[in-house]
Parts: C-alpha cells; structure tokens; sequence
C-alpha cells in the first residue's frame, strides 16, 4: 500500500517537472529571446524581456532548442582566437566563423602550439601565433611537438643573467649566462643544471671552485671595465675599494650601484664605471697615453677628450675654425667644423667659396657647431634696412657706405632748418651720419673664383667702386692746399689741409671687402695679390 503511493507520488511529480520547464512562478510561459531590451543575446527570458524589433524574434521554447541560438564553435580568422559555446547569432554579430560540428571548438583552425616570440610564450592558435609576431615585429616560431600550456611557458627562457652550476669531472663549478643559455647548456651537455638568477659564480653560497680575483677585462656590448673571477667569468664593474668584499663578489651591482655612477671616471686608477657618452671608455692601460696605472688588472677608463691647438675638448664636441691666419675672410679663406670623437679630431670643411658659415654655440659648457648656408645674394638689392636685417631670410649688414647722400635727396627728405644745418656742418667739415647713404652688405663675405673672367666677381665687386671729388684753394702767395668741398673723403697731408677723412678711405675698404674677394688683399695665407699697392690714401 505504502510502495504504491510512493510510485505514484513520483510520477506526478515527474510529470510536473516536465511541464514546467518553461513556466514561471506565477504561470508566466519563458521565452527564447535572440536579444533581450538590455541588449544581451540568447537568453530564456519571459516574453516580456524580449526585443522584437525588426527581424529579431522570441520563440516559447529553450533557446537550445533553437537553430538560431544552437552552441558552437566561434573562430576569428583575423586575430586566430576560438570561442567555445557560441550561439551562431551571436558569432555573426562578432564577424566570426561559425561551426556547429563543435562546441568545444574541436576543430583543426583552433588547434593549440605553443607560440615562442622572443623571450615570451603563449599557448594559442598558429593564426594567432602569426598574429601576435607581426604585432611585436618578431618571426613566428610556432611549436605544435609541445601540447600543453604549462610546457609551453615553461620552454621561454629568460635573458636575466646569473649563475649557471653544474658538476663537471666531480668538481661544482659554474658559468655566468643567462637563463636560456644555461637552459641550451643543460640540453648540449646533459649536465644537471642549478639557475640562480643575480648571481655570480664567485658567491660562497653557491659552493663552486670560483672566487675572487685582481684579473679585470674590457667586452665589446659595454663600455665599463670589470673585474674577472678565477673562472674566467666576468664580475661586477671594477672597483678596487671592494676587491676583497664578499657581498660584491656574490650578487650582480648594476651600474647606477656600482662605483663614481653618472661620471665619466676617465683616468680612474680605482673605478671602472665608464661611459662613453660622457667621454671614457674601457682600454687596455698605456703609459703613453693614460695618467695613472689602474689599482689592478691592466685596464683603465680611457679619456675620449682631444687636445687641438692647446685647448681641450670634450668627446663629442664640435667647434669652429677658419683656414685664414687673421681669422678674417680673405681670399681662399674657408670655414671648418671639427670634431672630437674617441679622442681625435677630425675636420669637415663647410661648401666651398664661403657659401656655407661654421655656427658654433655653447650648451652647459658643452660645444656644438654646424655648417649653415650663407644667404648673401640678395643682400645688395636691399634698400631698406628692415628687410636687410631680417635673418629669416638672408644674412646682411647694413652699414654706412661712406658718401652723402644726393643734394636733390636731402632736399626732399629734410626740412629747411635741417638742411641749414647740414649746409653748416659740411662748411664746418662735420657732417652727421643721418646726411649719409647706407647700404646692405652680406654678413659674412663670400667667396669668388675671381680668376675666372665669366664669373662674378667683377660685377660684384665693382659695385662698391665709387670716386669722391675734394676741392682745394690756395693762396696765391703760397702755403698747403685748404680743403673747400667734399672734405670729408680727403687726408691731411704736408701739401694739404682742412681734410676731415681719415676714415673714409678705410671705410670704403671695408665696404669692398664685405661684398666679397673684393679690394687690395692678401690671401688668407698672407701671401699679396697680383698688382698690390699700398692701400694708403694719396691726394691728386
């Protein structure tokens, strides 16, 4: 009696579970919605919940019950990646490859290798492994003989040095490598291997037949010197104050640690810690041309500074120099940038004819020079003298030329008090700067090739050719010649008086000179030029 009811009891509430699947508390029948109103896909939802917008729909049933929302294999061909239990709408919406065969993604495109780009690994797909090395620039190396994910990451060895141990002919000894390379060691060799990642081979606790030495050694990957163990292994950056300190032979000290940090330490008989960029380097020591012997071994930071003409130069540094013994722009003269590298000088010549300048300037002590283009041409044709000194585009001065201006232009320009007052200077042989023309001239005076009858140099310097005409009275009883007109472009001398131009004559030099090879020179050699005269002012 009782085992009947208990039958019975059972299949009623079978039958309830079974009719019930997709019925609410309250009786409400639950819908598959292929997008609910808050946007997510796929989910058994009252019909309420549902977004039935435009084609999407929402059927009385489980959403696995429907082709719509059936689980699959999602592939991303672009990125390589896999996504297992994915309703096929879903998958769509991401641009993804859908499979139904799979949901667990058991398909050849998502199969696993293991990835290795440079000192990193991941277990991913092949396209994947692609994909990521294109991203870091790096080749693909996709492994498919490592199967799990664990191997995987254990296979990328690191590039962090420290000590490799290894027993060898029964001896503990030890070589300083890096992790990978101790890992290719243990693999070359079948040794059995010990990584202790900053350490050194000398440190005690490691028990090898490596210790402390006074042997020190330059390497080509860095600039420092460092001390070398019995073993032959490089040690910390050579620090002869800590030669026989244990700590300092058992860890790696990088070089912000180790000793005269941020110093160049060139000529240090006690530190090592060179750097290049700041003038020393790692050499082995010469009594020629290092100042002191180093404490120990027998290399030493070597001074990358140079010496050039009594002055000395920084590694690096560069200056400017001219060929010409006065310094000044004479025929032939050329500008030059040196520079100091690695303790010597080398030259690099500007362009030709001066048509490049050697700019120099000073940073914190340090100096720097370049070659720069000469803007010159067009500086004759400037008439004004705000465009003449506007070195945003050309390279000009502008000077007094020397002669007055026309009678009719300062009439037009003056007033009449300052036109009486220009005739009482000139009477007075005082004439004022603002009564002279100005002209615009190059900053720094090119070159010509002034030998050569087509080129331009004749019209050039033809354009400072000018005449000033001094005139003279004198008493018919005799005495020296009494300047009257224009005296300011003539000399007293014992024949003649009232000359006011000492300077003119010099100042019309300089005019002829600025435009370029121009005027009565000598070379920049000091040799003289061809019909060469005195350049000494004479009255006729």
């Amino acid at each position: 009696m009782n085992k009947k009811i208990l039958i019975l009891m059972l299949g009623i509430l079978l039958v309830s579970i079974t009719h019930t699947t997709n019925v609410s508390a309250v009786g409400e029948i639950n819908f598959c919605c292929e997008k609910t109103i808050d946007g997510a896909w796929c989910q058994n939802e009252l019909e309420s919940e549902c977004d039935t917008s435009g084609n999407l729909r929402a059927v009385p049933t489980s959403c696995e019950a429907t082709s719509f929302c059936k689980l699959g294999c999602c592939y991303d061909s672009q990125e390589g990646t896999c996504m297992e239990n994915t309703p096929q709408i879903v998958c769509n919406e991401e641009g993804g490859v859908y499979s139904a065969d799979s949901a667990s993604c058991d398909i050849p495109q998502c199969s696993l290798g293991c990835c290795l780009i440079g000192e990193q690994a991941s277990f991913v797909t092949q396209t994947r492994c692609k994909r990521l090395s294109s991203i870091y620039g790096l080749e693909t190396n996709f492994r498919t003989d490592i199967s799990n994910e664990f191997a995987c990451i254990a296979s990328a060895t690191s590039s962090e040095k420290g000590a490799c141990v290894f027993e060898k002919e029964f001896e503990r000894t030890c070589r300083f490598l890096t992790q990978k390379e101790c890992k290719e060691l243990e693999v070359a060799s079948e040794f059995e291997v010990e990584f202790h990642i900053d350490y050194l081979c000398s440190a005690e606790s490691l028990g090898t037949n490596c210790g402390p030495s006074e042997k020190t050694t330059c390497i080509e990957e860095g600039d420092e010197v460092y001390f070398l163990e019995t073993c032959g292994n490089l040690a910390n950056i050579y620090d002869s104050q800590k030669q026989k300190n244990k700590e300092y032979w058992s860890k790696i000290q990088n070089k912000e640690e180790s000793c005269g940090a941020e110093s160049s330490n060139a000529g240090s008989s006690a530190c090592g810690n060179c750097d290049y960029y700041i003038g020393s380097t790692c050499k082995q020591y010469e009594k020629s041309k290092d100042p002191v012997k180093p404490n120990h071994g027998d290399n030493i930071c070597r001074d990358l500074g140079c010496k050039y003409e009594g002055e000395d130069y920084k590694h690096g540094e560069t200056w400017c120099v001219s060929n010409s013994k006065a310094g000044e722009t004479l025929p032939g003269s050329e500008y030059f940038r040196l520079v100091c590298y690695n303790g010597e000088v080398t030259v690099e010549p500007c362009a030709s004819f001066r048509q490049e300048r050697c700019i120099q300037d000073e940073i914190n002590g340090f100096k720097t020079a370049a070659c720069g283009a000469n803007i010159w041409r067009d500086c004759i044709a400037q008439t004004d003298e705000k465009d003449c000194t506007n070195t945003d585009k050309r390279d000009c001065l502008w000077v007094n030329s020397g002669n007055l201006k026309p009678l009719e232009e300062l009439q037009k320009d003056l007033d009449i008090d300052d036109i009486k007052e220009f005739f009482e200077k000139l009477d007075n042989n005082l004439v004022l700067d603002k009564y002279y023309q100005y002209v615009c001239v190059p900053l720094y005076s090119p070159g010509f090739d002034f030998w050569n009858s087509e080129g331009e140099s004749e019209e050039m310097c033809s354009i400072a050719s000018t005449e000033c005409t001094a005139v003279f009275e004198k008493s018919v009883t005799g005495g020296k010649w009494d300047c009257k007109q224009n005296c300011h472009c003539c000399v007293n001398d014992d024949e003649h008086k009232g000359c006011t131009g000492s300077e003119w004559p010099e100042n019309k030099d300089e005019l002829c000179q600025a435009l370029g090879d121009c005027g009565k020179k000598r070379n920049f050699q000091g040799v003289k030029g061809f019909e060469f005269e005195d350049p000494s002012f004479t009255v006729n």
